[in-house]
């Protein structure tokens, strides 16, 4: 792989605030998605090898730095708090239907939720993990939810398809 493209790669990804679009990255280095996912390897190839403590890590759709695991633990008090961190419960249970049904009412989430959720979409919109994604095409023309980009980028996935399904986090219990 050249070594100039590892160069602007890595300054690129160093300099960034977030997450890099794959695409934007390689039309910026007129170089072809298979040449990306070369140098992405290349260089984190050459990461571990020098032992250092990050890695870009690829989703289907942007790039990043990101921490190495088994180092994040020993840096925990250096970084910066979570952006989840100190959500109440009924946010979290909120940002979760809200993820997953994207995109939906206020009503429906209070329904899915069996309480008004008012309180925690006012919270979520505030951190800009949710923001309204237009109105339902009926009378009365309700609001519809969904996740934003910093949600994902929170989260570590490229796009809301990456989210875990739901039914894989549960195996089927033997009734006694």
């Amino acid at each position: 792989m050249n070594s100039s493209i590892k160069k602007l790669l890595t300054a690129i990804l160093l300099l960034s605030d977030g997450p890099e679009d794959k695409k934007y990255i390689c039309t910026k280095l007129n170089i072809s998605l298979d040449e990306l996912e070369v140098a992405i390897q290349d260089i984190n190839q050459d990461l571990e090898n020098n032992n250092f403590g990050f890695y870009i890590k690829s989703t289907s759709i942007n790039i990043d730095m990101h921490v190495v695991p088994e180092v994040l633990n020993s840096i925990t008090e250096y970084v910066p708090e979570s952006i989840l961190k100190g959500l109440s419960a009924p946010a979290m249970e909120t940002l979760a239907v809200i993820a997953y049904e994207q995109p939906v009412t206020k009503l429906k989430i209070s329904d899915i939720r069996g309480v008004d959720s008012e309180s925690s979409i006012k919270t979520l919109e505030s951190r800009g993990l949710i923001e309204k994604a237009g109105e339902l095409g009926l009378p009365g023309a309700a609001v519809l939810f969904k996740t934003t980009k910093f949600f994902e980028q929170k989260m570590g996935i490229g796009s809301i398809e990456e989210l875990p399904r739901i039914g894989a986090l549960f195996t089927e219990q033997e009734e006694e």
